[in-house]
């Protein structure tokens, strides 16, 4: 059944969510009488006939790829003032979305960009609307006000509300195409979301609540669908990670989102699963964190409210810690060795990367350098029993 919902973030800005199978029959719609700028793939544009939604011309964005550069995001911006678009769509997954979200606020010029990603400048829509399409379920964009865009290796964010969606569409059935990899990658990206939400010291009873939400969806089709979710899964998936998009958007992410990024930019892992790779040596740390390493102000209590909230929704047996868990959900579905990079870069390089982004500071526990260190050796050159198998340099 469809669902239309209205929110509310309390800025003032609603946006009109549409959910089930069928709503993209909506798009049409809203699409009619606007001048439309589609950021979307070009396979994406094969698959769905954009030039049949508006009665106007219809611009496409393409020359953009997974993981988006700045200077990609300001060349769709550039041509969406150049077009005169009144309405932006964002069709595909997190990177088309967040394309399409830049492409509306930001200005054509690179410098500029910057300094409103730096928060010196202040963003505007000047009057454009934004309609968010999500292709893949996972990275929860449709509802959250920021965009992720990489500068060379490294990942820089466009946070502001002006980001945020006048109309998000999530139909699970335009998810149907993705293949095992694309699907799973996604939905260990709503794990980590709802994973890191739950337990960042910036949670509040709202952001808990959609995490628990999105976990409850998620965990039993991570576990136990077949190597394709069924349309009934594959709806759970959808429904997920809009939930978990929408918890961290309140809460942002923590230390296994930061850690991911170098992951990414650096060595081609998925982004999806860089952020599940992190999980398995941070749940440890957050799971027995001792009370002076506890950086949360609400005090121990609220991180271990959030483990014992994870050890409900995944079920575990007596003396089952977490990490045992996720490494059980990424056996299944990220056989190991998880990936097969090799490669020569630096583990202290992508430490140091890694714990400099802004999104280390939502983790509730002190992580040190030596214990990033220690936790990404484990999961990248991995041995016969965990862990990923990898060449890789130890200095530099």
């Amino acid at each position: 059944m469809n669902r239309r919902t209205e929110l509310d973030t309390g800025s003032g800005h609603i946006t009109v969510l549409l959910e089930g199978r069928g709503s993209f029959a909506e798009v049409p719609g809203l699409c009619a009488g606007r001048r439309v700028l589609v950021v979307a793939s070009e396979g994406a544009l094969r698959r769905v006939p954009v030039a049949a939604w508006s009665a106007v011309d219809v611009v496409p964005f393409t020359s953009f790829q997974p993981n988006p550069t700045l200077a990609q995001a300001v060349e769709a911006a550039r041509l969406c003032q150049a077009s005169g678009a009144d309405l932006v769509v964002g069709l595909g997954g997190g990177s088309a979305l967040d394309v399409a979200k830049a492409a509306r606020v930001l200005p054509g010029d690179v410098a500029a960009a910057e300094e409103i990603i730096a928060g010196r400048r202040p963003a505007t829509a000047d009057g454009r609307q934004l309609l968010l399409v999500p292709t893949t379920a996972g990275t929860g964009s449709e509802v959250t006000q920021f965009a992720t865009l990489y500068r060379g290796h490294r990942k820089v964010s466009l946070d502001t509300p002006v980001a945020r969606t006048d109309f998000a569409v999530v139909d699970p059935a335009l998810t149907e195409t993705c293949p095992p990899g694309l699907t799973w990658t996604c939905a260990l990206d709503t794990l980590a979301h709802a994973v890191e939400s739950l337990w960042s010291i910036r949670s509040t009873a709202e952001s808990r609540e959609r995490a628990t939400a999105a976990l409850r969806l998620l965990v039993p089709v991570l576990l136990h669908a077949d190597d394709l979710p069924d349309p009934a899964e594959r709806d759970q998936l959808s429904r997920a990670a809009t939930l978990a998009g929408r918890a961290i958007d309140i809460t942002r992410t923590t230390a296994a989102h930061a850690m991911s990024y170098p992951l990414t930019a650096r060595l081609g892992i998925p982004h999806g699963l860089a952020c599940a790779l992190n999980l398995l040596w941070l749940a440890p740390l957050v799971e027995g964190a001792k009370a002076e390493q506890v950086i949360d102000a609400r005090g121990p209590e609220a991180v271990q409210d959030a483990v014992g909230t994870l050890h409900d929704l995944f079920r575990t047996a007596d003396g089952t810690d977490l990490a045992a868990v996720l490494r059980t959900v990424l056996d299944r579905r990220a056989p190991r060795p998880y990936t097969s990079v090799r490669y020569d870069t630096s583990l202290d390089l992508l430490v140091r990367e890694g714990m400099s982004s802004d999104r280390m500071s939502g983790t509730p526990v002190r992580i040190e350098r030596s214990q990033a260190r220690a936790g990404l050796e484990t999961v990248l050159r991995g041995d016969s029993r965990e862990g990923v198998r990898h060449t890789c340099a130890t200095t530099g």
